[in-house]
């Protein structure tokens, strides 16, 4: 089970880069990066190459390369003061001297004890190791800092699609909402009371960030608060079923995940029927991740159905920035059915 305070995936100005290489999915990528290379350079010189060759040189590269990694990540906080292509050539210039400073170390120390490179080949050894992590590290942090980018870049589109459709909700929902707590304020004061806070909570919701995590109990409360607004306005005519006790409460999910849905479910499923229908809200739990299905009757053929198309894929490009390929959004129907399928990994939530 993984822990988390916020979303991993954040992307401040200091956080996008340089990248934090002693986390151990980099420190793997360095490693194979370094194996790699190791190997195309023992290719290239056959006459020395054997197994003990490949041996020895891996171990001394993996160390050149692990430490290189960790001087990187020591100097992390100074680097994240720089703009991201000054952050760059920092980090580069950081692995350069770190890479000369050890191997001028292990150069010395290795001819002490007399398994080193010997005085005459020591310069050699100390140029070699420092061009190697020099061409290396220059491909892999240009390689990282061009990720970095697309990801801003990415995110930033999806934070401007996000306040595009809470625009595009908000005033529709907002008049609805409006004239409904309205005419309730005559015969059910108490009613209307409750339908303000309800409101004015979902829209507290709805300015929250569209990278931020939120426990999967406060997004349900969002879309129960959801759903009572629109019961309040369409009356018998919207039916809710909610089976979700089986939901891991304290797991993570992006804010503003199920509403859009939800909304959906009832602009297209519920609102162009004379008689409404009834909503479902299913939810299990599995191994490693949550599932949670949301089912509506379809409209009437005529209703146009093109307004699914902007959350749902606002939904999957904000997953898959959060939580890459473990998250899933499918839809499919049946003869009188439509469903929205959600997968999301247990990430447990300890906080904003």
């Amino acid at each position: 089970m993984k822990t988390i305070g916020v979303n991993p995936q954040a992307t401040t100005k200091g956080s996008v880069y340089p990248p934090l290489l002693c986390r151990w999915r980099l420190l793997l990528a360095v490693m194979a990066v370094t194996q790699v290379s190791v190997f195309l350079i023992g290719l290239g010189t056959l006459g020395q190459f054997s197994l003990i060759w490949l041996g020895v040189t891996s171990l001394y590269a993996q160390a050149l390369a692990l430490i290189t990694a960790f001087g990187v990540c020591v100097c992390r906080s100074w680097l994240c003061r720089l703009s991201s292509r000054g952050a760059w050539l920092g980090s580069w210039v950081a692995a350069v001297v770190v890479a000369l400073a050890f191997s001028y170390s292990a150069g010395i120390i290795g001819t002490v004890l007399g398994i080193g490179p010997g005085r005459q080949n020591f310069v050699i050894f100390v140029w070699q190791s420092v061009l190697s992590v020099a061409l290396v590290g220059m491909a892999l942090l240009r390689y990282l800092f061009i990720r970095a980018q697309w990801r801003a870049q990415v995110l930033a589109q999806s934070e401007a699609r996000v306040q595009a459709l809470q625009a595009r909700i908000r005033p529709h929902f907002l008049f609805n909402s409006l004239n409904t707590i309205a005419s309730l304020i005559p015969e059910e004061p108490l009613s209307a009371e409750r339908a303000t806070e309800d409101l004015a909570d979902l829209f507290r919701g709805s300015m929250r960030r569209a990278d931020s995590l939120i426990s999967l109990s406060e997004e349900l409360d969002l879309a129960r608060r959801y759903l009572q607004m629109e019961q309040r306005r369409l009356g018998d005519r919207l039916r809710v079923d909610w089976r979700v006790s089986e939901l891991p409460e304290g797991a993570s999910i992006l804010s503003l995940t199920l509403q859009p849905l939800l909304e959906n479910a009832v602009a297209h499923g519920i609102q162009p029927r004379a008689d409404g229908g009834e909503i479902k809200v299913y939810g299990r739990a599995e191994k490693e991740n949550f599932v949670i299905t949301i089912s509506n009757p379809l409209g009437p053929a005529e209703h146009d159905s093109s307004g699914h198309g902007m959350a749902l894929s606002n939904i999957r490009e904000r997953m898959e920035l959060a939580f890459g390929p473990a998250a899933s959004l499918i839809t499919h129907r049946n003869e009188d059915q439509y469903y929205a399928v959600l997968s999301l990994p247990y990430v447990e939530n300890t906080g904003n």
